[in-house]
């Protein structure tokens, strides 16, 4: 998260954007990298469940 903070991603930014949103709630630096970290897991899981379905 910390890579992915210093980048600033303009394409694909879902979890980027997330994370500053919830930043931008008052939330804990900590926190808020921990909450994209999760919804990083949950895109990437489901990205790679719908490669392996299809085969």
């Amino acid at each position: 998260m910390k890579c992915l903070k210093a980048v600033k991603p303009t394409e694909d930014a879902a979890v980027y954007l997330y994370m500053l949103k919830k930043e931008a709630k008052g939330k804990p630096k900590k926190v808020a990298k921990i909450a994209a970290l999760n919804k990083f897991l949950h895109i990437y899981y489901a990205r790679v469940s719908e490669v392996y379905a299809a085969e």
